[in-house]
């Protein structure tokens, strides 16, 4: 019951102080609603592709149809798509040839020209539709020989042939991701910070004095710490996938365990440093040196792949490389490292109570 008690004193100390919840919290949850709306906003225009249908026949119209049943498009004439071009409203649109019926009646390959405003690779639509007219010419031949056949029944889905794999992040959603798992860790300083000025002001020394235990008081504010961390980075990262579609929703819970298990390594490392340094300024800059460093080398600023082979070595001595491998395969019984990192660090951190406090 003492402990509820100095549990809950404590959390109403920290929520009246808005400087620190809005540096901790409001400010990561600003950011990241403004990236991830800039991401999204980017992402629809770059995915949908400008089609141009001259053809004479009604394949062309076909090919569109087929197309537009998984990938987002827009018809214009050719006019139009000279005039968006010019103006640098868009930066390609597809044409589709007058003769496109008549070349795959004929057994044909039609080409489909892209005009754009650089040269650049083979684009997601140039793929799909190559994918299309191949259909649509195996079509013509098996109608041919007598066979009738549609072009779903050329898909690659009506076949017994299942692919199974992760499911393709867009970048957007990494960058994230990320973003989030490094505001977490950052949070370390605010935690340090405050700890120091409870030392400071003897709050923690003086409550020694009354009838509390010393593992109740220090845990009172330690689990005050712990729950807003965690409460706090996990709207953020709801916000986020309410707002901007972050991910996929049926990976929420696993990315909310890691989230409350970073949590707690942030809350152990600050209670760790806290420890060794007093001095706010150098603590400050010591935290920023050493979470800067394993959120490179952990691949929350950086995806691992991007990295060089010797520094990927060090990957799985951070945090951050587990919570992201759980993360990204799904196995939430990964999150077990990332919390047997906090307990290390906590043990390290409380060793010797009065050595803590003072």
């Amino acid at each position: 019951m003492r402990f509820l008690i100095i549990l809950k004193s404590n959390l109403k100390r920290m929520l009246k102080n808005k400087r620190n919840l809005a540096i901790s919290f409001l400010i990561p949850l600003t950011l990241t609603l403004a990236l991830g709306y800039a991401f999204n906003k980017f992402s629809s225009s770059d995915n949908q592709s400008i089609i141009v249908n001259n053809d004479k026949g009604s394949y062309g119209s076909e090919f569109i149809k087929e197309y537009s049943k998984s990938n987002s498009i827009k018809e214009y004439s050719k006019e139009e798509g000279i005039e968006k071009l010019k103006k640098k409203q868009i930066s390609v649109y597809y044409e589709i040839p007058e003769n496109f019926t008549e070349k795959i009646s004929k057994g044909e390959k039609p080409q489909i020209q892209a005009v754009k405003l650089e040269s650049g690779g083979q684009s997601n639509f140039e793929f799909n539709a190559n994918s299309i007219v191949t259909k649509m010419l195996l079509r013509e031949k098996f109608e041919k020989s007598g066979q009738k056949v549609s072009l779903e029944d050329l898909s690659y889905n009506k076949s017994n042939i299942e692919v199974t794999g992760k499911n393709a992040k867009t970048t957007g959603d990494i960058v994230m991701l990320n973003m989030i798992i490094s505001f977490v860790l950052f949070g370390a300083i605010g935690i340090t910070i405050e700890l120091l000025g409870l030392k400071k002001q003897n709050i923690l020394s003086r409550s020694f004095t009354t009838s509390n235990t010393s593992k109740t008081i220090i845990g009172g504010v330690l689990v005050a710490m712990f729950i807003l961390a965690a409460i706090g980075y996990g709207i953020v990262y709801l916000a986020n996938l309410t707002i901007n579609s972050l991910g996929n929703p049926s990976e929420a819970p696993v990315i909310l365990i890691n989230i409350t298990a970073l949590s707690l390594v942030s809350l152990s490392l600050g209670v760790f440093v806290s420890r060794i340094i007093k001095n706010e300024s150098m603590l400050q800059a010591v935290l920023q040196i050493v979470i800067s460093v394993s959120c490179f080398v952990g691949g929350s600023f950086m995806p691992i792949e991007y990295l060089p082979k010797s520094i990927t070595v060090l990957s799985k001595f951070t945090p951050q490389y587990w919570a992201l491998q759980s993360i990204n395969t799904g196995n939430v019984w990964l999150s077990l490292v990332v919390i047997l990192f906090a307990v290390v660090l906590f043990t390290a951190g409380t060793f010797k109570v009065k050595n803590f406090v003072e």
